[in-house]
């Protein structure tokens, strides 16, 4: 997998310095965070162009609360397996405050692996480059971890909302664990959480993606890192009074995988004797 970097002074003086080392094309050299980044936003392209538009002006949106609230943020646009047309759309000077990496891995678990060694933040936040979040998400993520982890707490959290539009209509509450309404065995036939979570770093390098298989009909990477990281000790909460709005167009990974009627792997979590026991860790 080869990889190519960029990123323009603008996006380094008002984001992150990246912490991998990597080669930046203006020739600056590598310096030193003067502190911690503490949530790398990373908005994922494929095939989208114009529909961009309102994903980057909510990204930007968001970092910028998450700013005023005294947080660091780095902001990186992956260009995955990209078109030209959305080469074109995401190298456009409006986005050079950006960070932008290139990958050809055609897959969006892999790209996400690929990608999470070298984002400089404590948290990850993955955003697909057709879908938007409220303004609030990005502060009140980060607020919700690091209480998390203030006491010890191992957890990835979620928006309280999931609003699907464009081709269908739909709203989803987002529930927890320990909610009285969650049991175990409705992972048996769906997945809790969308994969457009916020998690510490450390979960992705722990519990990397699967690579999604749609022709056998293996393909919810996010279903199935939902139910390895429940049984690893990773608790799911729900960020109140926040949204995640999910295009779902009338083509989509989504639909391909549902229309092939697609399941999650056999998983040792998933056996009779041992699902009762997902998501129910003492806190």
């Amino acid at each position: 997998m080869s990889e190519s970097v960029s990123s323009s002074p603008a996006a380094r003086a008002d984001g992150a310095d990246g912490a991998d080392g990597a080669n930046e094309t203006d020739g600056a050299e590598e310096r030193v965070p003067e502190r911690a980044v503490d949530l790398s936003v990373v908005v994922t392209a494929h095939d989208e162009t114009v529909v961009s538009g309102p994903t980057m002006r909510a990204a930007d949106a968001a970092i910028a609360v998450a700013r005023e609230r005294g947080y660091r943020v780095e902001p990186i646009i992956v260009l995955d397996n990209v078109t030209e047309a959305t080469r074109s759309f995401f190298c456009q000077p409006a986005l050079d405050h950006w960070h932008r990496r290139e990958y050809g891995e055609g897959d969006l678990g892999r790209v996400r692996n690929a990608v999470a060694p070298s984002c400089a933040g404590r948290y990850l936040a993955f955003l697909d480059a057709d879908d938007l979040f409220s303004e609030n998400w990005l502060a009140e993520g980060i607020a919700c971890l690091d209480e998390a982890a203030a006491r010890e707490e191992r957890a990835i959290v979620h928006p309280e909302l999931n609003i699907v539009f464009d081709s269908t209509t739909s709203m989803l509450v987002n529930i927890e664990p320990d909610s009285p309404l969650f049991t175990p065995h409705y992972l048996y036939v769906r997945n809790y959480y969308d994969s457009l979570g916020m998690a510490p770093r450390e979960a992705h390098l722990e519990i990397p993606y699967v690579s999604r298989d749609i022709a056998n009909g293996l393909s919810f990477q996010d279903f199935q890192f939902t139910i390895e990281t429940m049984s690893r000790g990773w608790h799911h909460r729900v960020v109140r009074d926040t949204i995640i709005f999910k295009r779902r167009r009338d083509f989509s990974l989504v639909v391909e995988s549902s229309n092939r009627k697609s399941i999650v792997r056999r998983l040792p979590e998933m056996a009779i004797d041992r699902i009762r026991d997902l998501g129910r860790s003492p806190r």
